[in-house]
């Protein structure tokens, strides 16, 4: 008998679902046993950098170096907070600015957002991507790029972990440790106190492995994707010849966004390639090209502000179908996509008691692009078992939708092989390799493609590995996991006084994340900056109240109903394998006050602005320090 879409949707996901959750993964602080955790882009004997000594002082200390610091420091320069480069310490433990983009150099790897968007401050720059979807290689460059722009490599501390953050109430700044780890030499403690301190330190900082029967026994070479070893491979990011891979066995286990860039990049070298996968991804038409200069001056980048209006477009196409601009500049599967606002939010404010019908109306505009992607895997892969092994039953919105036009046509080649794992993924790893459903495949190499961990269970600053201890002691990742860590705009928290930070809680996420860090840095410096005008120029305490956070809170729950789209959804990060749907009425109420915008990023950032506008400091108490 044949069943509804979403009857099969629902049998797809309760097959997939684990009762061990996030257990299903081995613990962030054992998978350096597996995978490389060194830096490999950092030369043994490198010293660390330190632009404030043991016991000085900066007035702003920011933690991060990818987009999300370097906006910060950017933004704190260009909008009056910091008055130059030495009132900014930037520390990151990478060896150099890019945060993820850093440490990320698989081969393949690509941005799936339109890199005239995503690469922030390309008016600052005057820089002109390469490519419509830039390379992991271009955005690395590009990210030191910024840095040269605004001189901050000689305010960098990097080989750097943060330890703690301690809020000082007498001396009303923050006390600072840090653990500096040059690569092959001892590592030492470094402290210091700053006025402000802003975590940009990222929601996806550590790779995540399964915890497999077996694992500890298997005698063959592995590596994660997001810690590339070209030592195993061959290779490097510049020219990802995988030379030491011929006439090897490979296994790439997992299917998500990262492997629908590394398998084709991987099948190229490999002697046989065997892709193990759990849970099929939706793989749609990429059409990346270069850039034409002609193009990029009369079309695109043809007046002050442009970046800004030309994301605003992209956002608005991905927020539902609802006050449309009369032309989508962008035209992409995301832009062409207006499902995708079942993730993060859609623009149209629904009420509680219509959101029945609003995810029914959802789950059926959805049916139309998810058939048409099902269809291009028969289409594209010849074997039709293999193509529909291939095909993604879930709505859209799910999962990260992937854009690839090499990933399906790899199945056709005669060395690469789908392993279906479908449902509960890897049974066992022997000694030599890999057992699933009754058979052994020998692998001579293991690369994990399995993501990480799950920004939803920790803060930004337990992300980071940072102790962060505010008024009275309160500890701020206590506060993050009972759901009590209320904030303004979701940037700043009663009783964490002059600490910032650029996360997903109460705030507005889109698609494209650089757009949210840069609109967020600049709210995070005009606020030290209005601050400051009102303490006549000394240095300001700035807290947001108890009730203007409970208010930002009680905002946040009124519109979490929006996001009812990704109740029984597939489990992923985004749910934290699916442990959101278990949640007593008590811990959803805490979550819901808790969650991201749900009426999308551009109502996010217009209340942001108007905010900024009012020029009143809402909210806030701002004393004298």
């Amino acid at each position: 008998m044949a069943i509804t879409l979403q009857e099969k949707y629902r049998q797809e996901r309760d097959a997939r679902l684990n009762e061990k959750g996030l257990g299903q993964y081995l613990d962030k602080s054992k998978t350096a046993d597996y995978i490389r955790h060194d830096d490999p882009w950092v030369a043994d004997g490198t010293p660390v950098q330190r632009p404030v000594p043991d016991g000085g002082h900066v007035k702003i200390a920011i933690f991060g170096a990818g987009f999300g610091g370097l906006c910060a420091a950017s933004r704190a320069l260009s909008e009056g907070s910091a008055s130059s480069v030495n009132d900014i310490l930037i520390i990151d433990r990478a060896g150099g600015f890019g945060g993820t983009w850093w440490h990320n150099r698989y081969p393949g790897l690509m941005c799936d957002i339109e890199s005239y968007l995503y690469l922030p401050l390309l008016e600052e720059t005057g820089y002109m991507p390469k490519r419509k979807y830039a390379s992991g290689e271009e955005i690395r460059e590009y990210s030191d790029l910024v840095a040269q722009k605004f001189g901050l490599h000689e305010r960098a501390m990097f080989q750097t972990s943060g330890n703690a953050l301690t809020w000082d109430a007498e001396a009303k700044n923050w006390k600072c440790e840090v653990t500096a780890k040059p690569k092959g030499q001892a590592e030492f403690q470094v402290k210091f106190t700053a006025d402000y301190a802003i975590l940009s330190s990222g929601g996806f900082t550590e790779p995540k492995i399964p915890d497999i029967p077996g694992l500890s026994k298997y005698q063959g070479k592995m590596l994660h994707t997001a810690r590339w070893n070209y030592d195993i491979t061959g290779g490097s990011p510049a020219n990802p010849v995988l030379s030491n891979l011929s006439g090897k066995k490979v296994a790439i286990i997992g299917t998500g966004a990262t492997a629908i860039q590394a398998v084709p990049a991987t099948a190229k070298y490999a002697g046989e390639l065997y892709v193990f996968q759990r849970t099929a991804s939706a793989v749609d038409v990429r059409g990346n090209r270069d850039t034409d200069p002609e193009e990029w001056k009369t079309k695109i980048a043809t007046k002050k502000g442009w970046q800004a209006a030309r994301a605003n477009n992209f956002q608005a196409f991905t927020e539902g179908q609802g006050n449309l601009p009369e032309e989508d500049l962008v035209s992409d599967g995301f832009s062409t996509m207006p499902t995708i606002s079942g993730a993060w939010g859609n623009s149209t404010l629904v009420k509680p008691e219509d959101v029945t019908g609003y995810v029914s109306m959802m789950n059926e505009l959805d049916a139309v692009r998810s058939d048409k992607v099902r269809q291009r895997a028969l289409d594209v892969v010849k074997n039709q078992e293999t193509a529909k092994a291939l095909q993604a039953w879930y709505p859209g919105w799910c999962k990260r939708p992937t854009y690839h036009d090499e990933y399906l046509p790899s199945f056709n080649l005669p060395n690469v092989h789908l392993v279906d794992t479908a449902p509960k993924g890897v049974e066992a790893l022997t000694p030599t390799g890999i057992t699933q459903n009754g058979k052994e495949y020998p692998i001579d190499v293991i690369i994990w493609s399995t993501g990480y961990g799950s920004p939803l269970t920790e803060s930004l600053a337990g992300k980071a590995g940072i102790i962060v201890k505010g008024k009275d002691g309160i500890d701020m990742e206590d506060r993050f996991k009972a759901a009590k860590l209320m904030t303004l705009h979701g940037l700043v928290a009663h009783d964490f006084p002059n600490l910032f930070y650029t996360g997903f809680s109460q705030a507005g996420v889109g698609v494209n994340q650089t757009q949210r860090l840069d609109e967020q840095s600049l709210h995070i410096a005009y606020t030290i900056r209005e601050a400051e005008l009102r303490t006549k120029g000394s240095k300001a305490v700035i807290e947001p109240t108890n009730a203007a956070c409970e208010d930002w809170a009680d905002q946040c729950a009124s519109r979490a109903h929006m996001l009812a789209t990704m109740a029984g959804c597939t489990p992923s990060y985004f749910n934290a394998e699916g442990a959101t749907d278990k949640m007593t009425p008590e811990q959803q109420a805490g979550f819901a006050r808790a969650s991201i915008w749900g009426q999308g990023y551009l109502s996010y950032a217009r209340i942001l602005q108007e905010w900024r506008k009012n020029g009143g400091l809402e909210g806030f108490e701002i004393t004298s320090a």
